[in-house]
């Protein structure tokens, strides 16, 4: 993706609400009770697993693999969270939602309004063109001298490219599969650590709501994933709840009552807690 302009919305204004009557009217989260929901569920699945049921949550889990996007979806979501960093370490405006506002200093209110024009499909990448590659308009809150968890995103007809094109020097990434996708819909943001300064570094909730095109196929799809400590997470349903998969060098399988590892060249699970 390339550079393009970012706003913090009537930032001016915030700094002037503790010394003046001047007020902010924040916009308000889309489904902020439904996500602190997921966050919740994510940390206590809710599935009852045992040995008669593991085999199909593995084979569940297999088949939303597919339905994912996860090989180049987190990368999207990891860079403009990167992007965010900057813009708001350039305002000296608070980047972590656990940290408390520090006292004897002036609490802002702001808007963060990030505009980005996505990369598009050309490998060595073309100049920035929004009328042919799309963008993500990004929302991000800050509340009284602190950051809200949760953002937002837009995008609009938003191509993407995986692997990304060549780099500066030329050099052209080598990977088995070149997806050319197209993203038209909403992005729900749960941060779980401090926006990242290396994209690599970013832990979040995603929840998407919309239409992904890869080549000339269209699917409207939702779904929701973590990343969290650079490993990926998501929901399968089984035992009457949601069981929370993890992708590792095997598959591991959470539940209310167990913990299963499942290994994908045997296609066996094992308890593992």
């Amino acid at each position: 993706m390339k550079r393009a302009a970012a706003m913090l919305a009537a930032a001016s204004a915030a700094f002037l609400v503790s010394c003046g009557p001047e007020t902010i009217t924040l916009p308000e989260p889309p489904m902020a009770a439904e996500t602190q929901q997921l966050v919740a569920l994510y940390d206590m699945p809710t599935a009852t697993l045992d040995t008669s049921n593991v085999d199909q949550a593995r084979a569940d889990a297999q088949a939303r693999l597919a339905e994912l996007n996860l090989d180049w979806l987190p990368g999207v979501v990891s860079d403009l969270l990167a992007r965010l960093r900057t813009r708001l370490d350039a305002g000296s405006l608070p980047t972590d939602p656990a940290s408390e506002p520090k006292s004897r200093r002036a609490q802002v209110t702001a808007v963060a309004e990030l505009h980005r024009i996505c990369v598009g499909w050309d490998n060595p990448a073309s100049a920035p063109d929004e009328a042919t590659n799309g963008a993500l308009d990004l929302t991000a809150i800050v509340d009284t001298g602190k950051i809200n968890a949760e953002a937002w995103a837009t995008a609009s007809a938003c191509r993407v490219r995986f692997p990304p094109a060549a780099d500066s020097s030329g050099a052209i990434v080598v990977a088995p599969r070149v997806v050319n996708a197209t993203i038209d819909g909403m992005l729900i943001i749960y941060l779980l650590a401090p926006l990242p300064t290396d994209p690599a570094d970013a832990s979040f909730l995603l929840t998407f709501s919309g239409s992904i095109s890869i080549g000339d196929q269209t699917k409207s799809t939702s779904f929701d994933f973590e990343v969290v400590d650079k490993a990926v997470r998501f929901r399968v349903p089984a035992g009457g709840g949601d069981a929370i998969v993890t992708i590792g060098t095997t598959l591991g399988i959470q539940g209310a009552n167990a913990g299963f590892s499942c290994d994908l060249g045997t296609l066996t699970c094992q308890k593992s807690s």
